[in-house]
């Protein structure tokens, strides 16, 4: 049997999926009302994420797999990338391996986490939740097999080494936060399934969970190249843009006070990110890279979106069992109280 978990981790989403978090451990109710196998979705309001997401003309940025009223939950994401020290940064702004591998990745949480995943200290989180559980029967297979059945790792919170996480394994490895999902999502979603860095991101994870249960193959989307185009500008600019205001990932920073003006650190860091998500080369900020998708006319994306999993926008309802039901209220509604952590 499964031990029930006492911690979690907290992440400071990158806009699915990344939520401006702040405070990274703490108590709420002991539970919220997503039941068993339930898909919990989020709409954050900054990062890339949130770039793609409406660049593609879609919604959702963020989805979890919810384990019950007072279970844990199982989702992946991803916490701010830290900022390379001086001189390094003014070139090639990003830790190059926190963003292609983003951490924590594929995590178990509790509930006390997940709410200081997605809210700060001052109530500020996602512009938007719901969830939807659809055939109650397969959804719940679902996430038993996940929490009963699939071999995972355990270790502490880096920020309260009181609190244990579990982290899923795929390929007998731990599973980071890939950005380049969102171009290509490769054979996550398969079983047993591969992809650059052994990553997923939050939707990708969920197809693989859906497959993995025996509740059947998720299939991806394929968006053509004028999508894809759009998109990666408003990736380099929105990471631009960010940058010039110290927001996001960027926060606090005062970069373009360090790095000397000839260098254009904003547009270095809106390039590597663009890299990054569009071919996965996340250690370059030369423009050469992103724009030479953007430039080709044969270029798509195939991947497997939070909307995708919900059966919204141009995804049709049959495509996942959670996707026949509507959106449902988020709330954390239960007695007691429940502490834990995000990362």
């Amino acid at each position: 049997m499964r031990r029930v978990l006492a911690g979690c981790l907290a992440v400071s989403a990158l806009g699915t999926t990344f939520p401006a978090a702040a405070s990274e451990c703490g108590y709420t109710a002991a539970g919220w009302n997503a039941p068993n196998g339930a898909v919990v979705f989020s709409r954050s309001d900054e990062g890339p994420i949130r770039n793609v997401i409406d660049a593609i003309g879609e919604f959702r940025t963020h989805s979890m797999l919810s384990h019950g009223a007072t279970g844990g939950v199982t989702h992946a994401t991803m916490r701010d990338p830290d900022q390379n020290s001086w001189p390094t940064v003014c070139g090639t702004p990003l830790n190059i391996n926190q963003l292609r591998d983003g951490y924590p990745g594929l995590e178990q949480i509790n509930q006390g986490g997940i709410y200081h995943y997605l809210y700060d200290a001052n109530g500020h989180g996602p512009d938007w939740t719901a969830w939807q559980l659809g055939d109650a029967t397969g959804a719940a297979r679902i996430a038993d097999s996940l929490w009963f059945n699939h071999p995972y790792a355990s270790d502490v919170s880096r920020v309260d080494g009181s609190q244990l996480i579990d982290r899923p394994l795929w390929n007998g490895a731990r599973v980071p936060y890939s950005l380049f999902q969102y171009r290509d999502v490769e054979s996550a979603h398969q079983i047993p399934g591969g992809a650059a860095n052994n990553g997923m991101m939050c939707s990708s994870f969920l197809a693989y969970a859906h497959n993995y249960a025996g509740r059947g193959l998720v299939t991806t989307h394929t968006y053509p190249h004028e999508v894809i185009a759009n998109a990666s500008n408003t990736i380099h600019w929105g990471v631009h843009g960010q940058c010039k205001e110290s927001l996001g990932w960027f926060e606090n920073a005062a970069l373009t006070v360090i790095c000397p003006v000839f260098w254009n650190v904003c547009t270095n860091a809106g390039n590597q990110v663009a890299n990054c998500m569009s071919a996965n080369r996340c250690d370059t900020s030369s423009s050469v890279i992103w724009k030479g998708v953007r430039d080709d006319p044969n270029a798509t994306a195939t991947s497997i979106s939070p909307d995708r999993i919900g059966g919204w926008s141009v995804h049709p309802v049959s495509t996942t069992l959670w996707a026949s039901d509507y959106s449902h209220q988020l709330q954390w509604n239960s007695g007691g109280n429940v502490y834990g952590c995000w990362q």
